[in-house]
């Protein structure tokens, strides 16, 4: 074989094999193109999920009905009409079993302990209400419905001031208002 035969088929197969090269790199460019064209028709689809399941939420949101009130609205009329302005001493001990003034005195002794503070959503229930209610309860037989229709509450609310007020009475007042004389004459029996 000649030197002339040899070169050219040295030459032919470095054609061969940059054509080879070049359709690889064709067939990859071809390849990359199709990957990042899926990748951006996806893209778009998971966009368009996101904006036809916002419209769809925002749809629903529209046809609930809204809220008619935070707080169920309750009247309270008889407690600051009736009981703080008409009611005299007479009607006090009879249904606090306390005067007014001995009434004023507990709420002032626990006002620091049952004091609430105001929030956005709504006022909380006054110091004076909430012994009122506690002191009403604990002086009749009604039940917490009872209560909680004539101070304008909840029945859950009610339960839960009678037992604040009573934990606070406890807390607070028990040493400075119950004395025992001697207490192991008492304990004795």
């Amino acid at each position: 074989m000649d030197v002339q035969a040899h070169l050219r088929q040295c030459h032919q197969a470095v054609q061969r094999w940059e054509e080879v090269v070049t359709a690889c790199r064709l067939q990859r460019c071809e390849a990359w193109e199709h990957f990042r064209f899926s990748q951006r028709l996806q893209a778009r689809r998971r966009q368009g999920r996101r904006i036809r399941c916002v419209r769809n939420l925002q749809m629903l949101w529209q046809r609930l009905p809204g809220r008619r009130w935070w707080v169920y609205p309750r009247s309270s009329d008889w407690w600051d009409n009736f009981v703080m302005r008409i009611w005299g001493e007479e009607k006090w001990l009879e249904n606090f079993r306390m005067s007014r003034s001995t009434f004023d005195w507990l709420v002032d002794a626990l006002r620091d302990v049952l004091q609430r503070q105001r929030t956005e959503m709504r006022a909380p229930v006054s110091v004076e209400r909430r012994v009122a209610v506690a002191l009403w309860w604990m002086a009749s037989t009604m039940s917490y419905r009872t209560v909680a229709h004539q101070f304008g509450l909840a029945r859950s609310t009610v339960a839960g001031i009678v037992v604040e007020v009573t934990r606070a009475i406890t807390e607070a007042l028990l040493d400075r208002v119950v004395y025992l004389r001697d207490p192991d004459k008492v304990s004795a029996g």
